[in-house]
């Protein structure tokens, strides 16, 4: 299990919301911030919150520890990536049988599906709160 550090924002039904503790460093570049941190400040103007399951029954403010099972965001890769990419070349191919317009309205028509089923969702692996997280200064 995937397990990360959240404080719980609000709650929304059995529902909590959390945004994640941003390590202050890995170590991979001294301090000096991660290119994936600076992408995400380009493209937000505050911290995002994520829906998660509360067995534990968290309070807005609470400090929790988040999981998430093994192999959950890989799955999620492939239905992203993988599946478009699949779905674009296999209307490239049907559709190369009666030229090169074909082909490229085949695979705008797969892409177009894939965005359609993507946007229907899937029934992923939602993450939940396995506890209280107990220590200061971001120690589980």
């Amino acid at each position: 299990m995937i397990e990360t550090t959240a404080r719980v924002t609000r709650l929304q039904g059995d529902t909590a919301w959390v945004k994640v503790e941003a390590p202050a460093s890995c170590g991979a570049c001294g301090g000096k911030g991660c290119g994936a941190a600076l992408y995400a400040r380009l493209f937000t103007w505050r911290e995002p919150e994520y829906p998660v399951e509360n067995p534990i029954a968290a309070q807005p403010g609470d400090w929790v520890i988040v999981g998430v099972e093994d192999g959950a965001i890989l799955k999620a890769a492939a239905r992203g990536y993988l599946f478009p990419l699949g779905l674009v070349v296999l209307g490239a191919v049907l559709g190369a049988q009666w030229g090169e317009g074909a082909a490229i309205v085949g695979a705008v028509i797969g892409l177009v599906l894939a965005w359609i089923r993507l946007r229907q969702g899937y029934r992923a692996a939602m993450p939940v709160i396995l506890r209280h997280r107990v220590g200061g200064c971001g120690q589980v």
